[in-house]
């Protein structure tokens, strides 16, 4: 008797799972949140100094666990908004956004939730993970926050693992709107062996909707006055960096990569030069971003910051990869290089510096590098020839970062010039919003 009963704790363990109890944390904040700037102040109490790590959240059309649909329309840009890795237990990740109206906000997250649908059934695993999971999606309706919530519950683990060691786990994604605000956010709940437990699903439901309690869901547009509000609207007309611009990728359009056609870059880098940090705006802190493709290719990113030192922190993180080091990253390290660093090619081209830079108010650094095929011409287009110009600058506790690039025919200096004059007119806008 004594030798059988091990055996059989053992086997209640693995098929009971021994993997609930796991203590739910619920944040607490001081009040009910009016503004991106309010949110990111409160956010903060859940920040983890000096950790680095970007949310997962970022976009709401991809809410299905291990992948990613090049079919599902865009965002919407150039919205006020703010991310945030909440070092919760379990940890959260969440993005808060301010549409200009209560209607368009319910219509993207209604159009979200259409997309959604498709993350029902089996799950699957990203690179190098295995899983035996299966994905819910339903309808979240809790204190007037309405949307969609995409549940999967299952075993992960390496897909090199005996499936039989997989970890149980349960994990959901929101995207819900209450009057002008549309929020999207993640949690993740796991165990060391067994089955995960029923109680996960609800226990991340409750850790959601106390995130939710931080923003008034009272606000039906974004207030005029707020700082960030008046960055977006001093953002320039697209066509104000040359012809045929436009917001891309195209809110409500279907995503479309290089490689699958002949469209343009999803990213709107007409060559490499996409480093994390620049892609990514910072966690806690208000945020406005843009692409625009056409004649050029340009990046805008706006940030109003604590105060002077932490703008200076940010604005100095999109220009180089350690905060320690003088010298810039390898911008090209990041991305395809295409034709641009091949050894097969010989491309020519001007190497990478960041030096400093001042326009009016504004300080920082400029980056500038160019690249061309050996057979270029004068009349090439930028996937042969290109010049690439970037600004990483604050006033006071703005920090801005702008990225311009352009074909380079075969002298890249009268690009820069360009490039460099373009960024410096949209200084000039956004300096009174500052």
């Amino acid at each position: 008797m004594n030798r059988i009963l091990p055996a059989v704790v053992v086997l209640v363990l693995v098929l009971g799972g021994c993997s609930g109890g796991v203590p739910v944390d619920l944040p607490r904040f001081a009040g009910s949140a009016r503004s991106v700037e309010e949110v990111a102040r409160q956010l903060r109490t859940y920040e983890s100094r000096g950790d680095s790590s970007y949310p997962a959240v970022g976009d709401v059309f991809q809410l299905c666990l291990g992948t990613l649909d090049s079919r599902a329309p865009a965002e919407p840009q150039a919205l006020p908004s703010v991310v945030a890795h909440l070092k919760t237990s379990p940890p959260v990740d969440v993005r808060f956004m301010l549409m200009p109206d209560a209607a368009r906000a319910a219509g993207l997250v209604a159009r979200a939730a259409g997309v959604a649908q498709g993350c029902a059934g089996s799950a699957s695993g990203t690179l190098g993970e295995g899983m035996d999971a299966e994905t819910t999606v339903s309808a979240f309706n809790r204190d007037g926050w309405s949307g969609v919530q995409v549940i999967t519950s299952g075993r992960r683990g390496s897909d090199t693992d005996n499936p039989f060691f997989y970890r149980p786990f349960t994990s959901g994604a929101l995207v819900v709107n209450k009057g002008a605000w549309v929020v999207e956010l993640e949690w993740d709940l796991d165990g060391r062996f067994g089955s995960p437990d029923p109680g996960w699903a609800e226990a991340g439901l409750k850790l959601s909707q106390a995130v939710l309690a931080v923003a008034d869901g009272g606000v039906t547009a974004p207030d005029a006055q707020e700082r960030t509000t008046r960055l977006v609207h001093a953002l320039p007309d697209p066509g104000a960096y040359g012809e045929r611009l436009k917001v891309w990728p195209e809110p409500g359009e279907p995503r479309q990569y290089r490689e699958q056609g002949s469209g343009p870059p999803m990213s709107n880098d007409l060559s490499c030069g996409t480093v994390p940090a620049r892609e990514h705006p910072p966690g806690f802190l208000p945020s406005v971003r843009r692409s625009l493709l056409g004649e050029v290719a340009v990046h805008e990113m706006v940030s109003p910051a604590r105060d002077e030192q932490h703008a200076e922190q940010v604005r100095r993180t999109w220009l180089h990869d350690d905060l320690t080091s003088s010298s810039p990253p390898d911008p090209c390290g990041y991305s395809d290089p295409g034709f641009v660093h091949s050894a097969q090619t010989e491309a020519k081209g001007v190497a990478p510096s960041v030096t400093a830079f001042r326009h009016g108010e504004w300080t920082g650094e400029i980056e500038r590098f160019a690249a061309r095929h050996p057979k270029a011409t004068a009349a090439s287009g930028y996937r042969d020839s290109y010049a690439h110009v970037a600004v990483a600058v604050r006033k006071g506790a703005v920090a801005v970062y702008l990225r311009w690039q352009g074909a380079a025919g075969v002298d890249p200096q009268p690009v820069f010039r360009r490039g460099e004059s373009a960024v410096k007119r949209t200084l000039d806008r956004l300096a009174g919003a500052a």
